[in-house]
């Protein structure tokens, strides 16, 4: 089957368009002209209302992929003016597929993804941003993208458009994108390459995009240890424990509770001289001299450097107010005007810079757009923020920082230049069995966020009862790996085996994902019987890890041949926990039995064949994932 005829046959085929205007009420509109030729296919609709001036959509094919565009406009007359609604203005109903299972990616809350796995459209939620189709031997990825002035989402009834702004008489831009392939690896990857090929994606993918030297070493986060109560000496006493238990951390994060707020507001650029009274400047250079530290990152929020924005009673709001504007929503915010956002987050960040910071972490960036909703269509708004404060990471930090709480579509596809976001909620150590909830949203949008940035899967502590699934996981990641724990609680027992003796993570070559035949399965359910599989990569050697996301004892089997890019030969398979190898190949079902939580993880390396026999280049054995490290020749 080719893409077109699957969407000709599918989507196109009995696809629907209203409209919601004001203060006129919602109006269904009529197909007046469907034109395909070749490898496009035009939908002209017409309306009852005298104002519409044009109702287009386009679907266009490259490859083994259909972008579709929107162009829909409203002229005014004297006496009659109607716009489109700010939410749902425009409403598609697509055609009917009949799918065998769906795994899709939506909103759990305005920050955060979280995958949904079922078999009928119908029951997709609202606001979802990815979905994985299978249908028959075939495998469709569709993606809601972002428009020039709008953001496109899926759920049961449709696609749905909103630019979160009143008085628009045109929306126009790209609003889909559909790929169809053999595998939904190839899917997915061919639709995101596709879509930055037609310029429906206009920011650089994962490839294109470099990972800040800091994530290439061991790391370690405040916001578990010390929440809002961080101080200079907590850090340091935290610091004086990693150096008595050699645990090399190579950079930190010092989160929020550093700066000097009101009410939620930002009142200062400096740090709060109560917690910090050296300074930034004397507390970092302490960091660094002292305990041997290479950089330090500190914590702001996308939202004016804080969660509701600028205090406008202080005095950083007197210095700064003409490069900042009132909301909608009530809240100070970098101004919308690019130059003077930049003047205002360049005033910030070149202090810091001074003072010895390295990179940041930036959060609530998926605030921004109901922050911003009334002022401007979001879609703009958002990328206009994201690029006036890129600017001044990349001037002040080469580009260092670590986006977070931003994965809404208009983030994801607003960054113009970073390379790091952040893949799921927060590790939340407190939650019982949370760690569950916590790998799947990590594997599950690694599927599809993973196509555009270096994920990080997140903190996570070392003395805990998640520990060892933890670690496994951060070490096939391919994420940034850092703890967060608190004084007295870092285990080297548990954070060694994720790295290099040195402090060095071995980083395989993209995000980790589940196996093929796990992703349209909830391996939380004991009633699918399943083992959850994560792959990874590095070169021509594999990981694969396998947890039993279930209170009950599970056994299944890790099945080589699901495993993109596995090759044609013999593997040897190295599990760490039981010390094993076996000899593996595409056609090897591997059995694999583990009791509630149990967590196993194998390193695959291609079987070497000259004069001196058989052999492997391997990792060293006392690493979980080892692929990406230092490699040793070994007979077998």
């Amino acid at each position: 089957m080719k893409i077109f005829e699957f969407v000709r046959d599918n989507l196109l085929s009995g696809m629907e368009a209203s409209v919601n205007l004001l203060p006129v009420a919602t109006e269904k509109l009529i197909l007046n002209e469907a034109k395909i030729e070749g490898d496009e296919a035009t939908l002209t609709y017409a309306s009852g209302d005298e104002g519409f001036k044009r109702f287009i959509i386009t679907a266009k094919e490259r490859g083994n992929t259909v972008v579709f565009s929107l162009d829909a406009r409203r002229s005014m007359s004297l006496g009659s003016y109607a716009s489109f609604a700010s939410a749902d203005a425009v409403n598609i109903k697509l055609g009917p597929i009949e799918p065998d299972a769906i795994t899709a990616n939506a909103h759990d809350t305005m920050w955060w993804m979280l995958p949904v796995f079922t078999d009928s459209f119908s029951s997709l939620p609202r606001q979802t941003q990815s979905a994985f189709v299978k249908v028959g031997d075939k495998h469709v990825h569709i993606l809601p993208l972002t428009g020039d002035n709008f953001r496109c989402e899926l759920d049961g009834n449709g696609l749905h458009i909103t630019s979160d702004m009143l008085s628009l008489t045109s929306l126009t831009g790209d609003f889909l994108a559909v790929t169809l392939a053999d595998d939904p690896f190839s899917a997915v990857e061919e639709c995101y390459r596709t879509a930055r090929e037609f310029g429906a994606i206009r920011v650089p993918l994962r490839s294109e995009r470099k990972m800040p030297e800091f994530a290439r070493g061991l790391g370690w986060c405040t916001w578990d240890s010390f929440r809002l109560d961080v101080t200079a000496e907590l850090i340091y006493e935290k610091l004086r424990e990693f150096k008595e238990k050699n645990i090399p951390i190579k950079w930190i994060i010092i989160d929020d509770g550093w700066l000097q707020t009101k009410d939620q507001k930002l009142c200062s650029f400096d740090p709060d001289p109560s917690k910090f009274p050296e300074g930034f400047d004397g507390c970092i250079k302490r960091i660094k001299e002292e305990f041997g530290v290479e950089r330090v990152g500190v914590w702001h929020a996308f939202t004016g450097g804080y969660w509701f924005g600028v205090d406008p009673e202080s005095e950083l709001f007197k210095q700064q107010k003409e490069n900042l504007f009132l909301s909608p929503a009530g809240m100070y915010l970098p101004s919308l005007d690019e130059e003077k956002a930049f003047r205002y987050w360049d005033a910030w960040h070149s202090r810091l810079k001074e003072w010895g910071v390295d990179f940041l972490k930036v959060d609530n960036q998926s605030s921004a757009s109901p922050y911003l909703a009334g002022s401007v269509p979001t879609a703009e708004g958002v990328r206009i923020d994201h690029l006036a404060m890129e600017r001044s990471v990349e001037k002040n930090f080469g580009g260092a920082v670590i986006n977070c709480m931003g994965m809404d579509m208009e983030n994801v596809l607003g960054r113009p230049f970073s390379g790091i976001s952040r893949n799921s909620d927060d590790f939340f150590p407190e939650k019982k069995r949370g760690l569950v909830k916590h790998l799947v949203q990590n594997v599950y949008n690694a599927l599809w966020h993973g196509q555009v940035y270096h994920c990080d899967f997140d903190m996570w502590w070392s003395s805990h009862d998640s520990a060892l699934q933890s670690g496994v996981l951060r070490a096939v990641s391919g994420s940034p790996i850092y703890v967060s724990d608190r004084i007295g609680g870092s285990d080297p027992e548990y954070i060694m085996p994720t790295v290099a003796d040195d402090g060095t993570v071995m980083l395989c070559d993209g995000p980790a994902m589940p196996t093929e035949d796990c992703v349209y399965t909830d391996c939380r359910e004991p009633s699918a019987g399943k083992i959850q599989k994560i792959w990874n990569r590095s070169g021509e050697n594999f990981v694969v890890a396998a947890f039993n996301l279930t209170e009950e004892k599970l056994t299944d089997d890790v099945n080589f041949g699901k495993i993109p890019g596995l090759g044609e030969g013999d593997y040897i398979a190295y599990e760490y926990f039981s010390g094993t190898m076996t000899r593996v190949n595409v056609e090897t079902r591997l059995p694999v039995t583990l009791g509630a939580d149990g967590v196993a993880v194998y390193s695959v390396y291609p079987i070497k064949r000259d004069d001196e026999g058989e052999s492997i280049l391997m990792g060293e054995k006392n690493k979980y994932a080892p692929i990406a490290g230092k490699l040793t020749r070994v007979g077998i």
